[in-house]
């Protein structure tokens, strides 16, 4: 007896396990300006009144004080981004299978909604009107600083900065004996996309930053540099369809972005 005459007795065994696609770092929709309460119940734009500075005056001994009025404008966040996942699991289907379809897929559905909330604050980057470094090149010290200083010529504030790059980025960081310390790796190792600080900015890492063929935007920002207003946070709905003998899972998110100061962000180019 072989296992060529008695292949029909060795069985085939299926894994309780299962090899789920990777998912990639999400890390922008937690640092940006949120207006998610401002839509919560109605409307499809968001109107933010800018205020200008007002300006010292010499006060003339005798005269009238000179009262001022700026014309103000305003920035728009509109809500025009309403995207949906789903799938269909006939029962079949359901029935034959060992493995809960509809848990994992759910779980899949919901990551694919996520990555496009990310993706569409990542292409923002390029709409910045500073950039410091040069496409397809590595990093340097110097493009990092270039940065700040952009940040603090601008009057940004300290707190509430990040830099957000590609892995390849973080290759390059680390390839400079400056940066292998405890005040750039944390020590925590990767939480939440978070890698360490870089001259006191937070610093995280994903590879969803936006490349285009060998070029990458990383970004260095203020919160108040860009906006999300998620009027419909994502939210997951099932029906049963007797026409398909089915169970219909979609996932759906309704939302907007928007960039709101220009000067609080830096493309940072690799």
């Amino acid at each position: 007896m072989t296992i060529t005459t008695h292949a029909n007795f060795i069985p085939e065994i299926w894994s309780k396990e299962v090899i789920s696609a990777v998912e990639q770092n999400l890390v922008l929709a937690n640092l940006v300006w949120r207006f998610d309460a401002d839509v919560k119940n109605a409307g499809d734009t968001i109107h933010v009144p800018n205020v200008t500075n007002l300006t010292a005056q010499v006060k003339v001994a005798g005269a009238d004080v000179n009262p001022q009025a700026n014309t103000e404008g305003v920035t728009n966040i509109t809500i025009d981004q309403h995207r949906e996942v789903s799938f269909l699991v006939e029962d079949i289907t359901k029935a034959q299978s060992s493995y809960d379809l509809m848990s994992i897929y759910t779980a899949k559905a919901g990551y694919a909604i996520a990555l496009a909330v990310d993706d569409t604050l990542a292409a923002l980057a390029t709409g910045f009107a500073t950039n410091v470094g040069t496409y397809n090149t590595a990093i340097t010290t110097d493009v990092i600083l270039n940065g700040i200083e952009q940040l603090d010529l601008n009057d940004v504030p300290l707190d509430g900065r990040a830099f957000c790059f590609r892995p390849d980025v973080k290759r390059d960081l680390l390839d400079i004996d400056r940066y292998v310390s405890t005040d750039f790796v944390s020590k925590k190792g990767v939480e939440n996309g978070k890698i360490g600080e870089l001259y006191g900015v937070d610093t995280y890492m994903s590879t969803n930053i936006l490349i285009a063929g060998t070029s990458t935007s990383n970004m260095l920002f203020h919160k108040e540099a860009l906006a999300l207003a998620m009027q419909k946070a994502p939210r997951t709905q099932s029906q049963y369809l007797l026409e398909k003998l089915g169970n219909l899972v979609v996932v759906d998110v309704l939302y907007g972005t928007a960039e709101m100061r220009d000067l609080f962000g830096v493309e940072v180019r690799t």
